[in-house]
């Protein structure tokens, strides 16, 4: 197994480092796929382009439940509050609210929560590399060869790619792009929270997916949206929006933008390489939040690399194993998901109003209370229906309109 250790980018003696599995990037998704293929006992390297683990911050921070237990870490520090509800906003000025009797996400600090998991990759035998930004992969026998900024290099059988939403490596590797990518934009604002236990979705802001508010304290929340392009001038006018400005408490404390992708290509592994997380496209569509099928996916990644390492088959079929297990894990609901977003998409404000209003029927607000998860919302849809009785077939009919 590894060395154990956090290394500043420097070699002792040598400019070529070799290793079983390498990882890029040491978001949640590589630092989880790191610890797996440690654990399973490759020699294991982890990669992160900046100098420290956790900035920027390109997220919402909100987790849900099963997020949390995937991560394999008690939150800690990292956890700001619970969530137990949810406002949502229509188009025409509709609030729909949810107060579930439990928690069913949680806010969090994702700089504390990406270095909890960079630390558990380390505990497990994982060697961490900072300031090291891959330039390009390339193949060298049978070993992948990934070039270092600065003239260094890292030799490893396999390669694991959680770099992110471009995706540069995963490219040059032969893994396909995502089938959307949206813009996004958050600011940290002072803001007046009604409820830190209640976040909230504001539908038909953009022309992309949503905006929301989390809170993340009580006088500050996370404001941001993702659009199909441009979200830093929509969420300038979000933010002056009468929803938004007369909550406002202040000017933005900080601005991050990045990009969502959604839809995983239809492979996710190359002859030497695998991409999990953005990298794969691995990111709920109806919610944006990639934490989760990153995580479970990043597991699967981890012992799949290592064990082909470990075994000297670094093939394109013998690394394929790794998609056919993440799919059955969580790629349904990304379908499913996928399915969802367009749908949503193909809705007018109009036709988004009458969603909400068949929404608000008390047994269907039940029935979310008592089943709503983030992580999973397609389990959602088939508890639903039975609560909205004759009323599911104008469900069926709108959902129709949205793909004429």
């Amino acid at each position: 197994m590894a060395q154990k250790g956090i290394s500043p980018g420097l070699y002792p003696s040598c400019s070529v480092m070799r290793c079983d599995v390498a990882v890029i990037g040491a978001g949640p998704a590589g630092s989880m796929a790191a610890k797996h293929a440690a654990r399973t006992g490759a020699e294991t390297v982890l990669i992160e382009e900046h100098p420290s683990i956790g900035h920027p911050v390109q997220c919402a921070g909100l987790l849900g439940v099963q997020a949390v237990e995937a991560s394999e870490i008690p939150l800690g520090s990292a956890a700001l509050h619970p969530v137990c509800g949810a406002a949502v906003w229509s188009p025409g000025g509709r609030i729909l609210r949810f107060n579930a009797s439990r928690v069913r996400a949680w806010v969090v600090d994702r700089r504390l929560f990406d270095r909890a998991l960079a630390v558990e990759a380390v505990r497990a035998g994982a060697i961490l590399q900072v300031r090291s930004p891959v330039r390009r992969i390339r193949s060298q026998g049978d070993r992948m060869v990934l070039d270092i900024t600065g003239g260094r290099s890292i030799s490893a059988r396999v390669v694991v790619t959680a770099e992110g939403v471009m995706a540069r490596i995963a490219r040059q590797a032969g893994i396909g792009p995502s089938h959307v990518v949206l813009s996004g934009a958050q600011a940290d604002v002072p803001f007046q929270v009604e409820d830190a236990g209640r976040v909230e979705v504001h539908l038909g802001v953009s022309p992309g997916l949503f905006a929301w508010v989390i809170p993340t304290g009580p006088a500050s929340a996370r404001v941001g949206l993702c659009a199909e392009a441009s979200a830093c001038q929509h969420l300038r006018r979000f933010l002056s929006s009468p929803p938004i400005s007369s909550r406002l408490l202040g000017s933005p404390l900080g601005l991050v933008f990045g990009g969502l992708p959604m839809g995983p290509p239809d492979r996710t592994w190359a002859h030497g390489a695998i991409a999990v997380g953005d990298a794969a496209g691995q990111v709920k569509p109806t919610s944006g939040g990639g934490i989760y099928p990153g995580l479970v996916s990043a597991r699967i990644a981890g012992r799949v690399a290592a064990e082909a390492a470990l075994a000297g088959d670094n093939s394109a079929s013998r690394l394929s194993e790794y998609d056919r297990l993440w799919r059955e894990e969580v790629g349904r609901e990304l379908v499913v998901g996928m399915r969802l977003y367009r749908l949503m998409q193909g809705l007018s404000a109009r036709e988004t109003d009458q969603l909400l209003e068949l929404l608000s029927r008390p047994k269907v607000v039940r029935a979310i209370e008592e089943h709503g998860d983030i992580d999973r919302p397609s389990r959602l849809v088939a508890r639903m229906l039975p609560a909205l009785g004759w009323s599911s077939l104008e469900l069926v009919g709108l959902l129709r309109l949205a793909l004429r």
